[in-house]
């Protein structure tokens, strides 16, 4: 006969299942970072969060604090161990060509340029909280063996992160710097602003911050 689970067992259990990392900017969260469960990565910070509520409708989830832990009986580093996994399995990742999103989006093709870079947009199944994969090397570094090619990216929102492939960059990183600053100061609401970074990967030095 198995033994009845405790009250702090069966909430670890539920709870577990529910841990998802969410990439948020370090410096303009520097106080929810404090209080909570967090992982540093360049100049953002990967924070543990919990789903409360997963519907058509939408997401509603709250950040674990560092206190949460100790109720869990469960170390910080367990908890965002199991926050990473479960990040994979709550919400897998989704890369396409950015102007087949668009036209998907808005039903109709986009205008492009002559020169247009081939860019794409990396996010999540959900597209809600999906910029955390561009802070996976693995993710990141199968796009590039695919695409045969180094990337720059570009921090849209929390929700997602633009690719460029680098061969095709002729303007320079400044260029794309200032894409990113005027998105975020004119498109991306202020709770979704992730970074004024620019940021690059190539085999030999994973990602860096490029501007």
């Amino acid at each position: 006969m198995k033994a009845k689970m405790s009250e702090q067992e069966v909430l670890k259990k539920i709870v577990k299942k529910s841990l998802f990392v969410k990439l948020i900017n370090t410096e303009r969260n520097e106080a929810l970072i404090e209080k909570c469960i967090s992982k540093e990565f360049l100049d953002l910070s990967a924070v543990v969060r919990v789903v409360l509520k997963m519907d058509k409708e939408g997401m509603a989830s709250m950040a674990l604090s560092k206190g949460d832990a100790e109720i869990l009986g469960m170390t910080e580093e367990e908890i965002y161990a199991a926050a990473l996994a479960n990040t994979l399995r709550l919400f897998p990742p989704k890369l396409m060509n950015l102007g087949r999103y668009i036209e998907m989006s808005i039903g109709a093709k986009p205008p492009l340029g002559e020169d247009e870079v081939t860019t794409y947009i990396l996010t999540n199944q959900k597209e809600v909280d999906g910029a955390v994969y561009f802070m996976s090397l693995e993710v990141v570094g199968a796009i590039a063996e695919a695409l045969e090619d180094d990337l720059y990216i570009l921090p849209c929102s929390v929700n997602e992160v633009l690719l460029v492939r680098a061969s095709e960059l002729e303007d320079g990183v400044d260029e794309l710097k200032e894409m990113v600053r005027d998105a975020n100061e004119t498109v991306v609401s202020e709770k979704d602003i992730l970074s004024y970074s620019v940021y690059h990967y190539d085999k030999e030095n994973g990602i860096t911050i490029a501007a």
